[in-house]
């Protein structure tokens, strides 16, 4: 509960509050309702970091605008590793998946030039992903968003994405079923997130979320189709 450098927000109708908590005698600290809905601005305030996480596996936009809006102990540090470390587990998984998708002939598992290609793919799809949310953003709201807390939100609602590290580690190559499930959980964990920070409507944000993923997922097969191939040629 240090020191913050923005203005704090209501997690439920994210209007602009003074402050989370007043101090009271001792340690003590109560909890500030917001003038415009009446609710407690921040309610996560006390809450340990376990039941946060907790409450993000349970898809509560609250927690969300919690982290985005309120949390200090979430600094930007924190979304550039979580940035690199979605980037290389990513690139990995989908490098681990190539090597079974073609023959062992191909050599694709000796070589990690595959995985690299991997890795850029999978930032070309989060850039396309990420260019499309803000581009709507933009037009719909104008100057009215945080653009920080939008990206962090984008960052923040790929998280389930380092699930399939582990899955790889254990059973070397997950399921359809699995990554299936993976994907179903990154997409609304990435429509709450989103909500989270532009504070728009369930079925504008699913809308627009699958809409993303879908003209970004497109976007890198036909990519990585393009780069195999070019780098196939050139190394013979």
């Amino acid at each position: 509960m240090g020191a913050r450098t923005k203005r704090p927000r209501c997690i439920t109708c994210l209007t602009p509050a003074k402050a989370l908590f007043k101090k009271s005698d001792g340690d003590f600290i109560k909890l500030l309702e917001c003038p415009s809905c009446g609710q407690t601005v921040d309610r996560y305030v006390e809450c340990e970091k376990s039941i946060i996480f907790m409450d993000m596996l349970l898809q509560d936009i609250a927690v969300y605008r919690h982290i985005l809006f309120n949390a200090d102990n979430f600094e930007p540090q924190f979304y550039v590793k979580l940035a690199v470390s979605l980037l290389l587990s990513e690139g990995y998984v989908r490098w681990s998946t190539l090597t079974h998708t073609f023959a062992p002939a191909a050599g694709i598992k000796d070589n990690e030039v595959y995985l690299y290609i991997m890795c850029l793919l999978t930032a070309v799809e989060f850039g396309i992903f990420g260019a499309i949310i803000l581009l709507y953003s933009w037009i719909k709201f104008h100057d009215r968003i945080e653009l920080s807390s939008l990206y962090n939100g984008l960052l923040l609602g790929q998280y389930g994405r380092l699930a399939n590290v582990a899955a790889i580690i254990w059973y070397q190559s997950p399921s359809l079923i699995f990554q299936s499930l993976v994907l179903v959980f990154i997409i609304i964990s990435t429509i709450q997130s989103t909500r989270g920070a532009i504070n728009t409507g369930r079925c504008e944000s699913s809308f627009l979320v699958i809409t993303a993923t879908a003209i970004s997922t497109l976007s890198s097969y036909i990519f990585q189709l393009y780069l195999i191939d070019m780098y196939k040629k050139y190394s013979l």
